[in-house]
């Protein structure tokens, strides 16, 4: 147990042993006291210098070691005082190593924030107070190692770094801080970023460089003065500097934070939101660590991929015009993607899956997810709209070619996302279209519930859309507001309040739809209602009109599923004389199948699709006459 303190701790022995029979020996007490003051290059000797040990305080702490180590002299001194074995008194150490009946010359010691207070339990100013040595000094001396609970062991992998500019400017900032910092005021180094942005390789890299090492820590905000007293003794006798870890907490954490720097003079933070020099009343130096850019994403996912079996020609620049990605969110969209493969080659498509299956897309109550479920087949449109809406899918997969690799990146520094408005009247497909546009690209789609975002309290709806757009932003994907001329219809001239914060609400819509790099979706009856600035400011602007006679004829014929038997069905006579939207047409198709099950009919005939345009003409307050019915209206003669 004692391996390295042999000399020290037999002569600690034999003198106890002598004490208990014998008494005080000067002799003896002095060779104890020359033989702690010469214990060099140990971890002993280190616990001396970090707490600043007097004569008293060395001796204290000796004993303290030895009565817990189960040996005959440990035996003796609780024989002769009285004392369970484990503890001291401060009249024991007082009596044995100096001779003395009292504790007033080492009142000191014993008092306010002295080194003993640090080293053992129990200590006060009183001869009699049982003290016993804390576990993990005992633990350091004997091993030379320290541990805690609240330190974090973050692997980091040199074979998978990779050299990003942001990154490597970071290091450097922090190498540069590290060795002009003045180290006799205690100082504090904030490292601020986004989550998975590379902090924590940054700063490790740099330390590394710099010659110094570190421990990263998390520590609860709301520790005891005790706990944290205990922590930064600990980080002492290491001599590494705590790097804590504050994500989300960082104003709860500035008293931890505090007394860390104030103990071993200099605290690195790790953090999103900066902390300034009133936070924590200590100098504070930032540095701020970015996302990289598209071009070094686009490196990123070309490295990182190269450990998954990829189909042939699959173009990873499409997902740097999708996603915004952090080096941490493309490890864990890689390791999602790798999971898919189950032996076969992954799609573009798969590691889209993976990339939105590494994001936390919870939009919260103020939105629904779509499942996209329609394709280019299920969609009827006319060629002009149906050519946009290819169009604005071309744009955000070939995002990377043309900001990046063509330079118009600096030339617009925001405002690069996809705005669109879906115009027409109701029924005409503006959910399918987005639907269409989700799948195409393989994004996910929500829609906003604009009952739970615009509010009639002041700065509230600002405040929900800006939740929104926060959410959305990491994943990028399609907002679709529905029925949006609700939330950002035509600015009016300002008469009252409630005009002017109405105006409020629209140029902060504007603004957020500018800064999001993501894909939004307005529909709207009402187009005429948005004011030409706003529409100015789209991408595209697509029709969704009513449909003719000739569109009218497509959705019919697409409207039963291939599995559906069907009868005789005219859909000539359907087409001519009922002007139908989409949605209409739909919910006919659906009623007349069930209208034919339920008759355990072997298909679906007409007299099942009019009894359905009856009933469509019912739900919409209109009267379905007999000239409506035309021909077939004997087949709603028995009901």
């Amino acid at each position: 147990m004692f391996q390295g303190y042999s000399e020290l701790f037999s002569e600690l022995s034999d003198y106890i042993a002598y004490f208990s029979e014998e008494g005080y020996d000067e002799k003896r007490a002095r060779k104890i006291t020359e033989l702690l003051s010469r214990n060099q290059d140990t971890p002993l000797d280190r616990v001396f210098s970090v707490f600043g040990c007097e004569e008293f305080d060395r001796c204290a702490l000796a004993l303290s070691l030895l009565v817990t180590s189960g040996l005959s002299a440990a035996h003796a001194v609780s024989k002769t005082f009285g004392l369970r074995e484990g503890y001291i008194t401060p009249a024991v150490v007082s009596g044995i190593f100096f001779g003395l009946d009292d504790i007033i010359p080492f009142y000191p010691s014993l008092t306010g924030d002295s080194p003993l207070y640090r080293l053992l339990d129990g200590v006060s100013p009183d001869q009699g107070c049982i003290m016993s040595v804390k576990g993990f000094i005992s633990s350091f001396v004997f091993t030379g190692m320290i541990n805690d609970e609240a330190f974090e062991y973050i692997d980091e992998n040199d074979s998978e770094y990779l050299p990003l500019k942001e990154g490597e400017r970071v290091q450097g900032e922090i190498i540069s801080f590290l060795k002009n910092n003045d180290t006799s005021l205690p100082f504090v180094l904030q490292i601020t970023g986004e989550s998975g942005c590379g902090r924590h390789t940054a700063i490790k890299r740099a330390f590394r460089i710099a010659g110094r090492d570190q421990i990263f820590i998390r520590l609860s905000a709301d520790a005891s003065p005790a706990r944290i007293t205990e922590l930064s003794s600990k980080l002492l006798l290491t001599g590494a500097v705590p790097v804590l870890n504050t994500d989300g907490s960082e104003k709860d954490c500035c008293r931890v934070l505090r007394i860390l720097a104030d103990e071993t003079g200099l605290c690195a933070v790790i953090n999103e939101k900066e902390l300034s020099s009133r936070d924590v009343f200590l100098p504070v130096f930032t540095v701020r660590l970015r996302r990289p850019d598209a071009s070094e994403q686009f490196h990123i996912w070309n490295e990182m991929s190269k450990s998954l079996p990829l189909e042939d020609g699959v173009d990873l620049s499409e997902l740097i015009g999708e996603f915004d990605m952090t080096p941490g969110d493309i490890r864990r969209a890689v390791s999602f993607a790798s999971l898919l493969s189950d032996g076969r080659r992954l799609t573009l498509g798969d590691i889209k899956n993976g990339c939105y299956r590494s994001f936390a897309s919870d939009m919260g109550d103020k939105a629904v997810h779509l499942e996209p479920v329609f394709g280019w087949g299920d969609i009827v449109l006319p060629e002009r709209s149906r050519e946009l809406l290819s169009q604005a899918c071309s744009q955000v997969r070939l995002r990377h070619r043309v900001y990046s690799g063509w330079g118009f990146r600096e030339k617009l520094p925001y405002g690069r996302g996809v705005s669109m408005i879906f115009t027409g009247p109701p029924g005409t497909g503006k959910t399918m279209g987005a639907q269409v546009m989700a799948k195409e690209l393989g994004m996910d789609i929500y829609r906003i519930s604009l009952a739970n975002v615009v509010s009639k309290y002041i700065g509230e709806t600002e405040k929900n859309l800006n939740e929104i757009f926060e959410k959305a932003k990491s994943c990028r994907v399609i907002l679709f507001f529905d029925e949006a001329d609700v939330l950002f219809s035509k600015r009016t001239e300002v008469k009252d309040s409630n005009d002017k914060y109405s105006n409020m609400e629209s140029a902060f819509l504007l603004q957020k739809m500018e800064e999001y790099s993501g894909v939004v979706i307005l529909a709207t009856n009402l187009v005429q209602n948005f004011d030409e600035a706003f529409k100015r400011r789209m991408s595209y602007i697509i029709e969704f009109p009513f449909p003719d006679a000739s569109h009218r004829r497509k959705l019919w014929e697409k409207a039963f599923p291939e599995k559906t038997p069907l009868g005789d069905i005219d859909i000539d006579f359907l087409v001519e004389h009922y002007e139908l939207s989409g949605s209409n047409i739909k919910n006919i198709a659906l009623h007349s199948a069930f209208l034919a099950a339920r008759e355990n009919s072997s298909a679906v005939e007409m007299k099942h699709i009019m009894r359905s345009v009856k009933n469509e003409y019912a739900k919409s307050g209109k009267a379905f006459t007999k000239a409506e019915a035309g021909e077939y209206y004997y087949l709603l003669e028995d009901i």
